[in-house]
């Protein structure tokens, strides 16, 4: 069996330690090691992505693979945005997962959640901002599947 993709909409709690459970479907979805962790970033809006550890590995390397890229400055405005509040976390063995005040704060989060799963990482929302945003998408099924096609034509 291959590696589980992050799919589907759950809803939670964060509780008075900034603990949040983490859901059963996304937990298995996780590399199998014993002692997992995952990387937390801030997202674009109301929200937190959560990446495996070698996905987040995966996603910066092409960006400094060519000689001395780290050193730019344009690399290194990017990762003061990115990385400065962001947090590698342990997940306990109740599946749970401890959030940054920094972070919950800039998401504007509060006891309530959405996880929404993106394929190779899932993200953690505001519950109120993932609902305002879903209720206001202007795309149809057939639209969102023609983009993804559209998409796998490009690279290939």
């Amino acid at each position: 069996m291959g590696i589980l993709p992050f799919v589907g909409k759950h809803e939670a709690a964060v509780d008075d330690k900034g603990r949040l459970s983490i859901p059963a479907e996304f937990r298995n979805a996780l590399p199998g090691d014993a002692q997992r962790h995952v990387v937390l970033t801030i997202g674009s809006s109301d929200f937190i992505n959560v990446f495996p550890v070698d996905y987040f590995n995966a996603i910066y390397a092409p960006s400094e693979n060519e000689t001395a890229n780290f050193a730019l400055d344009e690399s290194i405005d990017r990762d003061m945005v990115l990385l400065s509040e962001a947090a590698v976390r342990p997940i306990d063995a109740q599946g749970r997962v401890t959030l940054p005040q920094t972070l919950l704060k800039q998401a504007n989060i509060g006891q309530k959640v959405i996880f929404f799963g993106r394929q190779k990482f899932f993200t953690i929302w505001n519950a109120e901002a993932y609902l305002s945003r879903f209720d206001k998408l202007n795309l149809s099924k057939s639209e969102a599947w023609n983009m993804l096609a559209d998409k796998s034509k490009s690279k290939g």
